[in-house]
């Protein structure tokens, strides 16, 4: 069968348009947003500074001892006032914007499609896209901290001193009186050196590498430096702060370096997770499930894992059989994004030697509530009512906290539209040094405990 207007006849065919052009735009493929809803508001007042200093107050240690008799008749009755620990965190603010698009007025009017609706569409993307990013920023970098492998691809050989790592994160400070620190000769970290041998090192210092080439998110390549060691850290060797979080790699890898490719995602290392929180006593979020951020790849590897085809087995009338779509089981709320990082296989040579990760890394983590602060700065109200009285903006609205902004032309020729976003702003994630073993005695010695991570390979 002809297609189009050629099956018709010459007489019509002729009046009628061929090869026009869609009036309208289609919309392009969008990002899975969700780690902003791992995120506590916080709002930050304006007129107090671009950085706000919070305070976290732990709970003091149960007594087991009774009172002794004979000071019961004293003026304070025997007692004495129990101390409790705190720590400090701070939110700094900072202001991110974007010109999301600029609208020619002529080009506007003879255009195929609404370029304003189309910018206004982006712009807001753009900002929610932006915001999310941060806040997963902000949980990475606090949540991969501490723990690291002492590079191949160094620029000297590791001595007993000092040796070159993947990451310098988390040995660059320490915690003192609930503040954060940095590392000194008179505050360092201790760290664990495990695989070919064992070490504990005594870090001073962690200088980071003019040219980053860490292999880890957001990570910083560098070197520690440490009090002299009987023998000098293995390459290959994992190198844990005393207070890094938890990672639990799949296999029992211990390094990202040592994963292969059969260590996929499994429900053993689910349970695992969970368990580390509520040892930590980690409260879930409001709903009473904790949170698993993960990417479609890493929920396909849980749906073929045997232990969850067991956990299903016989549920075919389920929908999360039916779907494919794992949401709530366990005590544990699964969201699926594609906002994740996804670490690629890579090899640096140097000195001699190589540093290699073999496989795609994917890290699922586990989330508890509070686990990240979002600082909302207020003054963006005032500074919308403000706009809103300027006769060179046609109008500015506020939408979760972000000001968008249509510009009328004040070029020369009075053409252009211009479209802004505005936000400022900041994510935070507390420390949980207060959840000692005396307070909670199943609490672990992680500085960050109300998430934990898993590294898998794809």
């Amino acid at each position: 069968m002809a297609d189009g207007v050629a099956a018709f006849p010459a007489a019509l065919a002729a009046a009628e348009m061929i090869n026009f052009l869609a009036r309208n735009a289609k919309e392009g493929l969008d990002t899975v947003l969700a780690w902003r809803s791992l995120a506590t508001p916080e709002e930050i007042p304006a007129g107090i500074g671009s950085t706000l200093t919070l305070t976290r107050k732990g709970r003091i240690t149960s007594t087991t001892t009774p009172s002794a008799p004979q000071t019961a008749m004293n003026i304070d009755s025997g007692l004495t006032a129990a101390s409790y620990s705190i720590e400090q965190y701070t939110i700094t603010m900072y202001d991110y914007n974007r010109m999301a698009a600029e609208i020619d007025n002529v080009q506007q009017q003879v255009g195929i499609y609404d370029q304003l609706l189309a910018g206004a569409r982006n712009s807001g993307v753009d900002a929610a896209t932006t915001r999310d990013r941060l806040a997963r920023a902000a949980i990475f970098d606090a949540y991969i901290s501490g723990n690291t492998r002492v590079r191949g691809d160094d620029t000297a050989a590791p001595t007993t001193t000092v040796c070159y790592v993947d990451d310098i994160r988390g040995f660059q400070n320490t915690i003192v009186n609930g503040v954060i620190t940095p590392v000194s000769a008179t505050n360092p970290v201790t760290a664990i050196e495990s695989g070919t041998q064992s070490n504990t090192l005594n870090v001073t210092a962690a200088t980071a590498d003019v040219t980053n080439i860490s292999t880890a998110p957001g990570g910083i390549s560098g070197s520690l430096t440490y009090t002299a060691v009987a023998s000098a850290p293995v390459h290959g060797d994992a190198i844990v702060a005393s207070d890094a979080p938890t990672i639990i790699r799949s296999g029992g890898a211990a390094t990202t370096a040592a994963l292969v490719a059969s260590n996929t995602f499994n429900l053993q290392m689910i349970l695992d997770m969970k368990a580390e929180l509520e040892n930590n006593g980690v409260p879930p979020f409001a709903n009473g499930l904790y949170r698993m951020m993960l990417d479609p790849t890493a929920q396909r590897q849980l749906l073929a894992d045997q232990d969850f085809k067991v956990y299903y087995a016989g549920r075919e009338d389920s929908e999360t059989v039916q779907s494919g779509y794992v949401l709530k089981m366990l005590g544990v709320e699964f969201i699926v994004t594609t906002e994740v990082y996804l670490q690629l296989p890579s090899t640096h040579s140097g000195n001699g030697d190589t540093d290699t990760v073999e496989v795609k890394v994917r890290r699922p983590i586990l989330v508890g509530a509070e686990a990240l602060i979002e600082g909302q700065f207020t003054g963006l109200e005032n500074y919308m009512r403000d706009l809103n009285r300027n006769s060179n903006v046609i109008q500015a609205e506020m939408v979760d906290g972000t000001v968008h902004i249509l510009r009328q032309p004040i070029d020369a020729l009075g053409r252009f539209y211009t479209i802004v976003w505005d936000w400022i702003g900041g994510y935070a994630v507390p420390t949980d040094i207060t959840a000692t073993p005396d307070i909670i005695p199943t609490a672990s010695a992680a500085r960050y405990k109300r998430a934990v991570m898993a590294e898998i390979a794809s």
